[in-house]
């Protein structure tokens, strides 16, 4: 139990520092600090002495009780009028305890506990309800003390509120006489209903008894319950009781700051998760309108794929057709080329994005500019819906443009991954499939065919002596010509086509990406993320406190 226990409180000295935007966990902190510090203070006390508090109301007898426990005339007492100006500590000689400004008596009669006499509970001097207030953070067991006529008033019931659950409290009925014996029922039926749990009720005379003790004399059956009083102080609070209180307080405390913290923080789970649910519906809408605008924009030229393709083929080509191929998109993309040669500005821009498109250049991702007036327009419009929402959930977030910023870089980051990388890939296997030697050989089939034909009837008629006509020479050219730009013709609409198929499969990936979602509302989903985290490590540590 110990070592789990101490597992909880280490989570919770993490949970305690929180300075995030969040308002209902960072406004709990405050406190949470201070139960975590108490929770340590008792972690540190658990094998020391236990240590009991006498409190109540002015003239009930708190100090008599002490002096009647102690067998000797400790502290002042009075009838009328508080006796008590600060906490008097009746301790065992040789133990440290008290805090400065608190009276110390060394005795005895009680050698394993630790008595706190504290002043008047229904006080009105300031400085002695904050010392009743630090006593009470001492103690493990409090002695509740009240008389027939006075018992438990308001002004110790506001000092023990915040103790329910973390201490252990016993009832003492003080100056009891034959005619107060209904008052044990009224006084626990009062406490049950304020959600104390009362270990012990004890009816005594600790006058009496103090004046039997100073005197000599026997106990006497007019003391009622004193003698078992001081049973229970010497023999039921033993060392293995008293270690057995402490955790018992410790837990309780533990319990109490947790169920805090899942009344006023993890119950609000539902609106984070409407929160998580709303930012990726948001999300998922801005990435459909960036999709729609950048294949407007950048998928919606298919020249610029085809120049991709015609240069990865232009570098692999071969064979009749594939040399011609290359001359041919040489000329063909003479002025995207010129324009990178020359950097002639904005006149050709379309050409340098194409030189730059889908190939490993260091300086595509700067070609494309993400953050246009169109996508920031759009990303502010779901923002505001976005920060409205999480504004009512309790977030402070900062309204400054590092959000848009981030969504623009990793948009772009994407873009040119996929424009370097799968896309690129199937510009370069489909260049590769039309370069291959199976497909070089089909294509050159038609025209080799051609000028093998022709060579033979030049041999075959030169060996029989027949003079072919110059028409002939240029006949046979015409129809190699016409060969060729069939082939030209075929295989540049096979890279179109190829082309036109990549950039289909680039945009719908693109689309993928995108709508998969966590570009936009990055800062939000942090701040969310956190909290939500922070929400689940409180319900984790309630199930291993109370395990359930």
């Amino acid at each position: 139990m110990h070592d789990g226990m101490n597992s909880v409180i280490s989570r919770l000295e993490t949970l305690a520092p929180y300075s995030g935007p969040w308002r209902p966990l960072r406004d709990e902190t405050t406190l949470l600090r201070a139960r975590v510090r108490e929770l340590r203070e008792r972690e540190e006390r658990l094998d020391g002495m236990l240590v009991v508090a006498l409190v109540g109301g002015s003239g009930v007898g708190k100090s008599t009780l002490l002096n009647a426990l102690a067998g000797d005339q400790l502290a002042p007492t009075s009838e009328y009028r508080p006796c008590t100006s600060s906490p008097t500590v009746y301790q065992p000689p040789g133990s440290s305890f008290g805090l400065d400004g608190w009276t110390r008596i060394y005795g005895s009669a009680l050698e394993h506990l630790i008595v706190i006499d504290t002043p008047d509970s229904d006080t009105v001097v300031k400085q002695h309800r904050e010392s009743v207030i630090g006593a009470l953070g001492q103690a493990d067991v409090v002695l509740v003390c009240g008389s027939p006529e006075k018992y438990l008033d308001e002004a110790t019931w506001s000092l023990l509120r915040p103790l329910q659950g973390e201490r252990s409290m016993v009832c003492v009925e003080t100056k009891a006489d034959t005619g107060s014996e209904p008052v044990r029922e009224h006084w626990l039926g009062r406490m049950r209903e304020q959600g104390f749990n009362v270990t012990q009720y004890f009816r005594v005379s600790p006058r009496r008894t103090l004046d039997r003790k100073l005197t000599g004399r026997s106990a006497t059956e007019n003391e009622f319950d004193f003698p078992r009083l001081e049973s229970f102080l010497h023999h039921e609070l033993n060392a293995d009781h008293a270690q057995r209180i402490k955790r018992s307080n410790a837990y309780g405390l533990l319990t109490k700051t947790l169920g805090t913290l899942n009344e006023r923080v993890a119950s609000r789970s539902s609106e984070l998760d409407a929160l998580t649910k709303l930012i990726d519906e948001r999300d998922k809408a801005v990435a459909r309108e960036v999709c729609d605008n950048l294949s407007g924009r950048i998928f919606a030229e298919p020249h610029l794929w085809n120049f991709a393709l015609g240069r990865e083929i232009g570098l692999r080509a071969k064979g009749i057709v594939g040399t011609s191929y290359r001359a041919l998109e040489a000329i063909r993309t003479l002025p995207a080329r010129a324009a990178n040669w020359f950097s002639l500005g904005a006149r050709f821009t379309a050409g340098k994005q194409a030189a730059a498109l889908l190939s490993e250049q260091p300086l595509f991702a700067e070609e494309i500019d993400i953050a246009s007036d169109a996508i920031r327009s759009t990303y502010a419009n779901h923002h505001s819906h976005v920060g409205l929402a999480f504004s009512q959930a309790g977030f402070d977030l900062a309204h400054d443009g590092a959000g848009f910023a981030r969504f623009a870089d990793g948009v772009q980051t994407r873009l040119a991954e996929l424009l370097r990388g799968p896309a690129r890939d199937r510009i370069v296997g489909r260049a590769r499939l039309l370069t291959s030697w199976p497909m070089t050989f089909l294509a050159d089939a038609p025209p080799v065919a051609f000028m093998g034909y022709a060579a033979y009837r030049i041999v075959d008629d030169y060996f029989a002596g027949v003079v072919l006509p110059g028409n002939y020479f240029v006949h046979a050219g015409a129809v190699l010509a016409i060969l060729l730009a069939v082939e030209l013709f075929l295989m540049s609409l096979a890279a179109r086509l190829f082309a036109w198929s990549a950039r289909r499969s680039a945009t719908r990936a693109l689309r993928t990406a995108l709508l998969a979602g966590g570009y936009a509302f990055i800062p939000e989903r942090s701040a969310l993320a956190e909290a939500l985290q922070s929400i689940s490590d409180v319900h984790t540590m309630a199930r291993e406190v109370t395990g359930a």
